[in-house]
């Protein structure tokens, strides 16, 4: 276990070191030609053309058309001419002509003994074929070509499935396309297919960004697999932030694949409750985003908007969680706003602009709202601006929901049955089919928000000047119930988006601190965190045992449910490894530490004997890290 990130040189603080796991090292071996053939090697260039980098051949650099390319009936796009250095923010988004966080030497390929970074994908008509020996039963999957999306345009032919270390890579992409959504990055909405389509084509410009991503995959894939082991996704994820390191430390030039390697590093790290460490990719990530874009640029093309949404949704979230400000200025989410209601207004029958536009307001709101909280607790305002502050947004959440356009909440398209286990009517904590809660698809992001507003709507409630009347309690349980309705729903209807309940677990967080006590919803609240960390996003030992003081219960520490129930050998480690790097960053990283200090502290919840219930004083302090 590797300590807290040094600072690298002064260019970026609180960046940590890769995570290094101690079991036995694989042995590399080198992928040997099949008999008969002989090993053509292909001098790198950075010249060629995308289609023939991303399937990894010689490109033979003729324009306007390669001769590949025209052979192969494919697109032929070449990289535009780098611009020349200090005009980063003038060059847009898509300086993406170096790789920047490969292996150094990259224009030989595998001269110096180095195992190859993928095996080329051959033309039909090519004499060179692969032996049957190299072949998996599994099957491939085309890349589709984010021509439509994006400026720059990818062709991909089918991701092998070969045997060895490019197979594994192969493989978890396969994977990745099948499993993962913008929900398991706790996206609302991805009108753009980034994720699907744009992601899956940078990965191959870019060999650190193609190991975050594939050790993203092979952490989903080994929570389910009874065989797996840690160290199937951790090689992944190491290597990607060598690779990521080593670039930082040659202080070259940044590009969007520079971020978004950080951004899904960040990602990761958020799933193994690493707070402290999540904060270090949090602050490298504006460094680069401001270097590169503003906030007229950033919304220019699709790349650029889904880093925004990506970093800002981290930046509220750890915010509010943190009483801490946002990090990034007002005037990017503003932008983020403006940019989706003007395409709404100019285009009044696409529903993903409407949706994009109130996903954006209501994290603008949130983000004020943090803006209120970090200031109130440096006492940066008075009782009487804290207060007057806390009125309007308090207005202001209340408008967005109001002012919904009703084109999100068509009545076609609501989930009005779902099977049942047997449980019905008051035997039932939470009532899965409340009326108008579950939307299906295209109008799922309605359900996704309106229990997103309920969150923070009791965010915001429980953070008055003064503290929460028995009227204001009963209020903000109302809104805690809602959000329990749309998690149980979810987590019912058989036709759930993959990932859906993933970005709601903050919501279930809040949820949690204002139900009643009694045994079935404590029950209720556990088995749906035990639900969560089988699906990989892992509670850190500090909120468990928040938790386990607010339920009194200690055995939550361990685990949520009794006898161990779904705490299977594979869970048990990664839960292992996580408590230990979380323990490792908060003994390496106290600054970091200091500046966290949890919303939560500043709550007073009381319950009544009569239920069952005590008084819990003092709140649940610093729910996240101490």
């Amino acid at each position: 276990m590797s300590p807290a990130y040094p600072n690298l040189g002064g260019y970026f603080n609180g960046y940590a070191e890769p995570i290094m796991f101690s079991a036995p090292k694989a042995q590399r071996s080198r992928r040997k030609s099949a008999p008969g053939l002989d090993h053509i090697k292909h001098r790198r260039t950075r010249s060629g053309c995308y289609t023939c980098r991303s399937r990894r051949v010689k490109c033979d650099e003729t324009h306007p058309v390669c001769e590949r390319c025209r052979k192969g009936n494919r697109e032929c796009v070449y990289p535009e001419p780098t611009p020349p250095k200090g005009s980063v923010k003038d060059s847009s988004a898509h300086s993406q002509q170096e790789s920047p966080t490969s292996s150094r030497g990259d224009d030989d390929d595998d001269e110096n003994g180095q195992d190859g970074f993928l095996t080329p994908i051959m033309d039909e008509d090519e004499e060179e074929t692969e032996s049957a020996a190299m072949q998996s039963s599994i099957p491939t999957i085309p890349l589709p070509s984010s021509a439509s999306a994006t400026s720059l345009s990818f062709n991909h032919g089918p991701i092998d499935s070969g045997k060895g270390p490019d197979g594994d890579v192969h493989f978890y992409l396969n994977y990745y396309r099948d499993n993962i959504t913008h929900y398991h990055y706790s996206v609302v909405n991805d009108s753009d297919k980034f994720f699907q389509e744009i992601l899956t084509g940078l990965v191959f410009q870019d060999e650190g960004l193609l190991y975050a991503v594939v050790g993203f995959a092979a952490y989903h894939h080994t929570l389910q697999n009874p065989i797996g082991e840690i160290k199937d996704f951790l090689h992944f994820y190491n290597r990607s932030v060598t690779l990521l390191l080593g670039f930082l430390k040659r202080k070259e030039r940044h590009t969007d694949l520079t971020l978004l390697t950080i951004l899904q590093l960040a990602t990761i790290e958020e799933y193994l409750g690493d707070w402290v460490n999540l904060m270090g990719h949090q602050k490298a990530a504006l460094e680069v985003l401001t270097e590169l874009y503003t906030p007229q640029t950033i919304m220019q093309n699709p790349v650029g908007r889904m880093i925004l949404t990506w970093y800002t949704r981290f930046d509220v979230f750890t915010g509010i969680m943190g009483s801490s400000e946002t990090m990034l200025p007002q005037e990017w989410f503003t932008a983020y706003v403006d940019y989706y209601e003007t395409r709404a207004a100019e285009n009044p029958t696409e529903l993903s602009y409407k949706i994009e536009g109130c996903s954006g307001r209501l994290r603008m709101i949130s983000m004020e709202m943090s803006l209120l909280f970090g200031r109130g607790a440096r006492q940066k305002v008075t009782e009487e601006e804290y207060t007057a502050e806390h009125c309007r947004l308090y207005n202001a959440l209340h408008e967005w929901k109001s002012s919904w356009d009703p084109a999100l909440e068509n009545p076609e398209f609501l989930v009005t049955d779902l099977p049942m286990d047997g449980t019905t009517g008051t035997d039932r904590v939470f009532q899965p089919l409340t009326p108008g809660l579950l939307f299906r698809p295209p109008f799922f992001a309605s359900t996704i928000l309106t229990c997103e507003w309920n969150s923070i709507a009791l965010m915001h409630g429980s953070q008055g000047a003064t503290e929460p009347s028995s009227e204001t309690m009963e209020k903000l349980r109302k809104h805690a119930y809602v959000v329990c309705e749309i998690i149980e729903a979810v987590e019912t209807w058989p036709l759930s988006p993959a990932g859906s309940l993933i970005i709601m677990q903050p919501c279930l967080g809040i949820a949690a601190l204002f139900i009643h006590q009694e045994e079935a919803y404590r029950f209720w609240i556990r088995k749906k965190f035990a639900l969560l960390e089988r699906m990989g996003y892992i509670s850190p030992r500090t909120m468990r045992l928040r938790m386990a003081e607010l339920f009194r219960d200690g055995s939550c520490l361990r685990w949520w449910l009794p006898n161990d129930e779904g705490f299977t050998p594979m869970l048990q480690s990664i839960r292992a490894f996580a408590d230990e790097r979380n323990a490792t960053a908060v003994s390496t990283q106290s600054e970091n530490l200091r500046q966290i200090r949890s919303v939560f502290s500043r709550m007073d919840i009381r319950r009544t004997t009569s239920h069952g219930q005590g008084q819990l004083s003092g709140g649940v302090n610093t729910m996240l890290l101490e």
